[in-house]
């Protein structure tokens, strides 16, 4: 019945010609879609699961050994009505694609900004669609490789291939825990994302399921998509870690040269959006870049931590990706995903929260389309942030507790 009214929903959405133009409806339909999957599957009950990594496959266990492949196709039938939609909602596609084809012409992205004068002749209706145009390349190898793989079909290329990549981690997620499975597959946040963005996390988050699943070389690829996942392989022994970092030194062998960390700097820098600790800390400190430095710090002593004491891959994940979401300046709705995937698999609610109001920053569509400029509301993101940070801070409380200084449990 859930998957039903997804795709219902999907099919209905799917029929408006321009999502840009109805952003704030758009968004409120999406949360609201969201909130049913997660109260329909118990997400959202402080019983879901806190702090369990072990599988919970319900009663049905070993008996629909065909569920794995229902789950698949239940995503598929939810993000196929998506595919109709123009790609507005981000314009990300199109630097993906702009990217493939500048290697597919024997120069670098990131020795040569999309509007460097030495790829005039490779401008055209991609180039003119294309993002930030004076900022060189900020992705890894492996999304390197995917560019030059799917630049030739063009945007539709990218999202198709980006449902199917997300259909396959919602099947894979299932054969850990059912509800995370289901939650991939219907919770709106993952469907925008993959069939009407085409974003890189769909191959990222497909990556990452593997690796968890016991897969090192996915988890180095992940790691190469978008850096976050490299504290998979963070407690690797000595010489095992030393031969991944070697093996990931080789891919970037081809995208060395003066650009290489142009990009990301720009990115560090100046970008913000949708962050919920930086806006505060900015006004706080009278200075946004002390409070980018400040949070950076903070960001990285999280993580430092995370890898110096968590043995398990998807908590060090969790943690990292949680780190990374909270004190960012820019959050894009689309970063949600690297903390939601932990978060299903380990049974946190936190971020599925987050996953669920993600995509009411997508209301800013709303003010660029009236009016031609990008306004950000602080109403949206208190909207957004206030219902993570209590979901955070009620389960640390009762995972204290339950445990107690001494670690019994204090629950009558």
């Amino acid at each position: 019945m859930l998957s039903t009214l997804c795709v219902a929903a999907s099919v209905a959405l799917g029929q408006l010609e321009s999502p840009a133009s109805h952003a704030l409806p758009l968004s409120v339909a999406f949360v609201g879609w969201g909130a049913v999957v997660a109260c329909g599957l118990g997400i959202t009950h402080t019983s879901w699961a806190p702090g369990s990594a072990a599988p919970s496959r319900g009663p049905h266990e070993g008996r629909l050994r065909w569920a794995p492949l229902l789950v698949v196709l239940a995503a598929l039938a939810v993000r196929l009505p998506l595919l109709r939609w123009p790609a507005e909602l981000s314009d990300d596609v199109f630097r993906y694609v702009w990217e493939g084809n500048v290697w597919r012409s024997h120069f670098s992205p990131f020795a040569h900004a999309p509007d460097d004068e030495a790829l005039r002749p490779l401008r055209d209706a991609t180039w003119a669609q294309v993002n930030h145009r004076s900022v060189s390349s900020i992705y890894p190898p492996v999304a390197q490789g995917w560019f030059w793989l799917l630049s030739p079909f063009g945007p539709l290329g990218f999202r198709v291939a980006a449902t199917a990549a997300d259909a396959l981690t919602a099947g894979l997620l299932w054969r850990h825990r059912e509800s995370a499975g289901w939650a991939w597959a219907l919770l709106p946040l993952p469907v925008i994302e993959s069939a009407a963005n085409g974003h890189l996390e769909a191959l990222g988050c497909l990556l990452v399921v593997l690796a968890l699943s016991g897969s090192r070389l996915a988890a180095l690829g992940a790691a190469l998509v978008k850096f976050l996942p490299a504290v998979l392989l963070a407690r690797e022994p000595p010489r095992r870690l030393l031969a991944w970092a070697a093996l990931a030194a080789l891919t970037f062998i081809p995208l060395a040269g003066p650009g290489l960390l142009r990009g990301l700097a720009t990115y560090e820098e100046h970008w913000s959006f949708n962050g919920s600790a930086w806006p505060l800390l900015a006004w706080l400190l009278d200075d946004g870049v002390l409070a980018r430095r400040v949070l950076l710090v903070l960001g990285a002593a999280v993580v430092a931590r995370a890898v110096w004491t968590e043995r398990s891959p998807a908590r060090r994940l969790l943690i990292t990706a949680g780190a990374f979401v909270l004190l960012s300046p820019t959050v894009h709705p689309w970063y949600a995903l690297w903390a939601l995937l932990p978060a299903l698999w380990l049974g946190s609610r936190a971020f599925v929260v987050l996953a669920v109001l993600a995509p009411l920053a997508y209301v800013v569509l709303g003010s660029e389309s009236m009016h031609g400029t990008w306004h950000e509301s602080t109403l949206t993101r208190v909207v957004i942030w206030v219902p993570v940070y209590v979901v955070l801070v009620v389960d640390a409380w009762r995972g204290a507790f339950r445990a107690g200084p001494g670690g019994y449990s204090k629950q009558p």
